[in-house]
């Protein structure tokens, strides 16, 4: 009796502690990648960072007051904007769009959604190369239809006026996971939903805006989230299309950080800027998510 009460013990601890090894990666990594860099770039941000002697000299506020005295850095956020109301106009609704399409295609549907599921398999690399020479204004394709429609060719990307929608304009074509997520989440609708609405005469497009939409709007909300992060957070493909030129007139926050570390070696300024950027982060996605709330 005693041998088989310490081993349901064992058991019991043995059971207890695999999902916690299971975990324990994942949860290390998370605190030594993310939350760690977090409390560095608090402390690197009142340093005067000395790369032989760090953090270096200890500076307070300095940094702070040198960040906002910068014409540099508020240009980056006039032009994050931008970019975000850029974003949402053009392409956050685009996947739902295709997503309530699909979702009407009867025959060829597996088709049609293996084309639009294309562009998130091919690199974005590959996809920003091929928008540059559409953009290029001696031999692009969007001066050549210009022209065949008698307008006036563009610089396009050397333009200050036209480069942040140039660098935009290519998630217009939509597609990807986003649209998979939405097709899924339509799918997921009670079929005595939809055969209800039916019934009372709720078809076509009475039925999407007043069955489908707001029964994936949960979704639509998750994302509209992610959206402006990801637009607030922009670096990558603005790096790729014009390093922030012509003039800054496309150098995002994020892309400005990335200059202070990587350009000019400022750590402390960049710490500054960084967590700046994630305190706005935090209070627009707090927002959201009040917002969001109220209306539930």
């Amino acid at each position: 009796m005693e041998k088989t009460k310490k081993q349901q013990a064992a058991y019991r601890i043995h059971r207890a502690l695999i999902p916690v090894l299971f975990l324990l990666p994942g949860v290390a990594f998370t605190l030594i990648l993310k939350y760690y860099t977090i409390v560095k770039a608090v402390q690197l941000s009142f340093f005067k960072y000395n790369i032989q002697d760090p953090p270096g000299l200890f500076v307070g506020m300095n940094n702070f007051v040198s960040l906002f005295k910068d014409s540099d850095y508020w240009q980056s956020w006039r032009n994050t904007i931008v970019f975000l109301a850029l974003n949402l106009l053009l392409t956050f609704v685009i996947p739902i769009i295709q997503a309530l399409f699909l979702e009407q295609i009867v025959k060829l549907r597996s088709l049609v959604s293996t084309i639009y599921i294309l562009p998130a398999v091919i690199p974005g690399t590959i996809n920003i190369v091929l928008w540059k020479w559409i953009w290029n204004p001696s031999y692009g394709a969007a001066n050549y239809l210009l022209k065949l429609f008698g307008g006036t060719p563009q610089a396009w990307l050397s333009d200050t006026h036209w480069v942040k929608f140039c660098i935009v304009f290519p998630g217009i074509l939509g597609g990807g996971i986003g649209v998979l997520m939405y097709l899924a989440a339509i799918y997921g609708i009670s079929e005595d939903v939809k055969e209800a609405a039916e019934l009372d005469g709720c078809t076509g497009f009475k039925r999407m805006f007043y069955i489908t939409l707001p029964n994936i709007r949960f979704l639509i909300f998750i994302n509209l989230v992610m959206a402006v992060i990801g637009s607030m957070q922009m670096l990558d493909n603005i790096f790729q299309y014009t390093n922030g030129g012509p003039a800054m007139a496309s150098e995002s926050v994020a892309l400005y950080i990335y200059h202070c570390y990587m350009k000019n070696f400022n750590y402390g300024l960049g710490s500054a800027a960084s967590l700046t950027l994630m305190l706005v982060i935090a209070l627009l996605t707090f927002f959201q998510l009040r917002l969001n709330e109220k209306q539930d």
